[in-house]
């Protein structure tokens, strides 16, 4: 019966949570996003961690939607685990700074006492970055964590205090001939599904949890598409390219998107209608997710002078570092000045 229905069930299921998931409006993505950014002044909310660094001797790491749940049928993070802390670990042997950029913890569907509890692994993965070396930030599915007593509250047993939890990071480079700035935020900004919208809150609890625990569906399947492929990584990507010295890192579409999709290039990519014969800049960047069915995981390096979409995956039963896409930031601050 089960198998039945989830070939019956599937494809409308993921149509609705599309339709729900895909439709922002430009207006409400714009506000929110030149919100965060121009808040950098006001350090009194904390809503921005500002950083200075050197890109050739600093190194960062950044991954986001891990949605870590209860070990449940309907728990996304479980297959990618052994890949996630296993990509933890060389990264801080490796020295780098980790920028975890929300929807971390699934707390739509489940306690947050459950994801504490089941997850204690992952949770020691990333306190080995912190204090110094670790920046978390809230998405919609964990927006739990902009309140401040909240995050003392839970996350005080896992990460030792003082701990932020941040709306976005932004990364001065110091080291480059023309002025470059990185924002980080988690990027639900006008998504239908993104907190507050009580109608989506009630459908995830009530319905779709049970469903997806009952069919076992994963709706995250691994990309090999690095290109603009939904409107919400559109709208994140207009918005970008507004902005003359600055590149925009998101996650929340599951989706990686690596410059843009202006220097991919692989046999058989066909880029979204939209941006054939369009000029891109390479302003624009998505970590995808860490929780690909397959148990692969994605995200973004900033290390060596250079910025790079990654893949964590063992398909050799060794948690293996592939880099998928690869530029000079050099490169790309040329580009984003034209």
């Amino acid at each position: 019966m089960r198998k039945f229905l989830q070939i019956l069930l599937k494809k409308p299921i993921l149509w609705i949570l599309d339709y729900l998931s895909k439709a922002p409006k430009q207006q409400s993505v714009f506000k929110a996003l030149s919100n965060l950014y121009n808040s950098k002044g006001n350090r009194l909310k904390k809503r921005l961690a500002i950083l200075n660094i050197d890109s050739h001797s600093e190194k960062f790491i950044v991954f986001s939607d891990q949605h870590k749940g209860n070990r449940s049928w309907a728990d996304d993070f479980s297959a990618c685990e052994k890949n996630y802390i296993s990509a933890l670990n060389f990264y801080n042997r490796q020295q780098y700074t980790f920028i975890n950029l929300g929807d971390s913890e699934e707390l739509w569907k489940f306690n947050i006492a459950d994801v504490l509890k089941h997850n204690e692994n992952s949770f020691a993965a990333e306190a080995q970055f912190h204090p110094g070396r670790y920046y978390k930030t809230f998405g919609n599915h964990d927006v739990l964590w902009r309140n401040p007593l909240d995050v003392n509250l839970f996350l005080s047993k896992k990460f030792a205090r003082p701990f932020f939890v941040y709306e976005g990071i932004l990364l001065n480079v110091v080291n480059t001939p023309k002025t470059i700035s990185i924002l980080l935020t988690h990027g639900h900004q006008g998504d239908k599904m993104s907190s507050g919208n009580a109608f989506s809150a009630w459908v995830i609890a009530h319905i779709w949890m049970p469903l997806q625990r009952y069919l076992r569906i994963n709706i995250n399947a691994p990309s090999t598409d690095f290109t603009l492929r939904d409107k919400h990584n559109h709208l994140m990507y207009d918005w970008s390219s507004t902005k003359r010295n600055l590149i925009l890192i998101t996650g929340h579409t599951h989706k990686p998107v690596f410059a843009s999709g202006k220097y991919y290039s692989h046999p058989g990519n066909t880029l979204h209608l939209k941006d054939k014969g369009q000029h891109l800049k390479a302003s624009y960047f998505n970590t995808g997710c860490c929780c690909y069915n397959d148990g692969d995981i994605t995200g973004i390096e900033i290390a060596e002078g250079s910025i790079r979409l990654i893949k964590w995956t063992n398909e050799e039963a060794i948690p293996t570092r592939m880099v998928l896409e690869e530029k000079k930031l050099d490169e790309l601050i040329n580009d984003l000045y034209t």
